[in-house]
């Protein structure tokens, strides 16, 4: 029995040892022991590699680190023991294969505790029991001897004795090696494919507490962000994510309805002060774990946590670190906790649509850290929804989502949220149109999987007449968010505004009998029925939507092209104290007159729209209801007045 034993010095093997070590390394990597565990084979796979190539400069822990776990070479390995971790998985992996093997190996492969340079150790054949299966090598010198110092017919018989013998064993090593082969190349396709998509599901409360759960779905918001800009991971959006809190369905059936890869899951322990999270990456493909890991953490450190959590996730599928992260400033060391505990409470509002509410959550934030860059994204989001949906004075809300985001902007300026709501208000406030496209692009950049930013986007595409951009962007918005209902009717908007009526109503069925919408999206279908002429429906839906402006509006064209003029009128009176009372209502005014035929009271409205800054004749490429209005030179006018394009 021969030992190579290699410290800090270069390997000398022959080239049959050379070869067994290879074929052994094939046969450990196959077994049940490494079974659905990419990681370690990996793991297994650099260290004797580098060995058997003489690179056992490069077996040191932050070389190991850097190469396989994707850190910078300079990282601190006090902190971060992730390769001390692997290697002592691999060494107990090692100890079971060869004690499971029933037999004694040609060469034990060992990796000794404390160095993460593997031993070789040689078994003679002639003296140890044969091996269960073959493993092809040459036979020692000194057994040779022994055969050819046979003499006469005896020598003669046995040569042809063990020429046989020795073909027999070759024919069942080669046989033995196919097999192998096949199960490596097979094993290797399921576990080695690289991952493209993940979701994170929400993690889960264990604090106990239920008015904690706010704190467990910040967590899960912040790591989808996380993960979306550091690396080139398609990630799922958070809508679709959070609508599976809670689901008892299997691993593989989640990640077909998402469309990933890979799922990762986890929970969350917040006791005062300190913070618990444990984190594991499932491959969802095959429902195997490929990683898993607890941290303990002060939490003045969750912002640090999330993005070595982002970080570790990363690594483990080896998704590239995108050249935007290199960008970004370094996290703060700590963080105020009483600011990032109104952050979160204020993004649950935001997330339930309850915009008006999360504002105040957003302002406290900021006053008590003024470092944080997120909740003034965020109130530039609620504003920007509060314009847009009619419930807040166009100027007034759009100036400031313009102004939150500008100043996220500059105190972080890779925060994608923030380009995103800049462009918005760009679009919406100044009819800037390049810097719109501008920022919705730089938004993009740095965060690829943000599908409210590709939802947006289209919105500009479409109503700039770039019609079929406008399409893929909403149909991106329904890949990274596939369970969302704004996703879909984002996208069924889309469809309606590029005068795409059946796919507008095929595209809500679709929502709907899947249980993504919970309830019609009155508007859509309401605006879909009128342009197919199905009034009485059209009408029906516009009723739902109260007395919102925007209902309002559509309502009272629908009136109009119906021939039900007193019922048009009525709604003009209606819009017409709502612009007295609060300046809402003006282009939904031009709307109604538009469906009357009343040419000079339609662009008379307009006019006023335009000199009050009205959101609404962003639409005026695009919208239906004006087709009656396109022909007139007026039209044209106004429409160079806005800034869009003619063509």
């Amino acid at each position: 029995m021969s030992t190579v034993h290699p410290e800090r010095k270069l390997v000398s093997l022959t080239a049959a040892q050379n070869r067994m070590v290879r074929s052994q390394l094939d046969r450990i990597l196959t077994s049940q022991a490494f079974a659905g565990c990419p990681r370690a084979q990996e793991f297994l796979k650099l260290i004797v590699h580098h060995t058997l190539d003489g690179e056992i400069d490069e077996l040191r822990e932050r070389m190991i680190g850097a190469e396989m776990f994707g850190r910078p070479v300079s990282y601190d390995t006090g902190s971060d023991p992730i390769v001390r971790v692997k290697a002592s998985e691999v060494r107990k992996k090692l100890a079971q294969f060869f004690s499971e093997a029933g037999h004694v190996a040609v060469v034990r492969i060992e990796l000794p505790s404390g160095s993460y340079v593997p031993h070789f150790t040689f078994v003679d054949p002639v003296t140890e029991p044969a091996l269960e299966a073959p493993v092809f090598i040459s036979a020692p010198a000194d057994a040779s001897a022994r055969q050819i110092s046979r003499t006469g017919s005896e020598k003669g018989f046995r040569l042809t004795w063990h020429w046989v013998l020795a073909g027999s064993i070759c024919l069942l090593a080669l046989v033995a090696g196919v097999l192998l082969l096949v199960r490596s190349w097979k094993r290797a396709a399921e576990t080695d494919a690289q991952i493209h998509s993940l979701a994170i599901l929400p993690f889960e409360n264990l604090s106990g507490r239920p008015d904690q759960d706010y704190f467990a779905d910040g967590m899960t918001d912040e790591l989808i962000t996380e993960l979306g800009h550091a690396t080139t991971l398609r990630v799922t959006s958070r809508t679709s994510a959070m609508s599976l809190k809670g689901s008892k369905k299997l691993l593989p059936e989640i990640a077909r309805e998402l469309g990933v890869d890979a799922i990762v899951e986890g929970t969350v322990q917040r006791e005062e002060n300190e913070l618990r999270v444990t984190a594991q990456l499932i491959d969802a493909r095959h429902d195997h774990l490929l990683w898993s890991k607890s941290y303990h953490r002060a939490l003045t450190n969750v912002l640090a946590l999330q993005e070595e959590l982002a970080e570790n996730i990363a690594a483990q599928v080896r998704a590239s670190v995108a050249p935007r992260a290199q960008a970004r400033p370094t996290p703060m060391n700590s963080v105020n906790v009483e600011a990032e505990d109104l952050y979160l409470k204020g993004i649950q509002l935001l997330n339930a649509d309850q915009c008006g509410s999360a504002i105040p959550f957003f302002e406290k934030s900021v006053n008590a850290d003024p470092r944080l860059a997120r909740p003034h994204a965020a109130m530039a989001a609620c504003y920007g929804r509060l314009g847009e949906s009619g419930w807040m004075a166009y100027t007034d809300a759009f100036a400031r989502q313009k102004t939150e985001a500008t100043r996220a902007i500059a105190l972080d300026d890779s925060l994608a949220e923030a380009h995103a709501e800049l462009a918005n208000a760009a679009m919406n406030l100044s009819w800037d149109w390049n810097s719109a496209a501008s920022e919705f692009n730089r938004a993009i950049e740095l965060n690829p999987s943000s599908a409210i930013a590709h939802e947006r986007y289209a919105i500009y595409l479409e109503r700039v007449g770039r019609l079929k951009e406008a399409i893929a962007e909403a149909e991106k918005g329904i890949t990274l968010d596939p369970v969302s209902d704004r996703s879909f009717s984002e996208a069924a908007f889309t469809y309606y505004f590029t005068r795409h009526y059946d796919e507008a109503l095929e595209l809500h069925s679709k929502a709907r009998a899947s249980g993504i919408l919970k309830l019609d999206n009155t508007f859509l279908l309401g605006d879909v029925y009128a342009e197919k002429g199905l009034y009485a429906k059209s009408i029906a839906a516009f009723m739902q939507g109260g007395e919102n402006p925007h209902a309002l509006g559509h309502l009272g064209n629908a009136y109009a092209r119906a021939g039900q003029t007193d019922k048009a009128h009525s709604v003009i009176t209606q819009l017409k104290d709502r612009v007295n009372r609060d300046g809402l209502g003006r282009y939904e005014i031009a709307l109604v007159y538009a469906g009357l035929g009343d040419t000079n009271q339609a662009f008379a409205w307009l006019e006023d729209s335009f000199r009050s800054r009205n959101e609404g004749l962003t639409n005026l490429k695009i919208d239906p209801c004006l087709d009656p209005l396109r022909s007139d030179p007026r039209f044209a006018d106004l429409m160079r007045r806005v800034g869009l394009p003619l063509n």
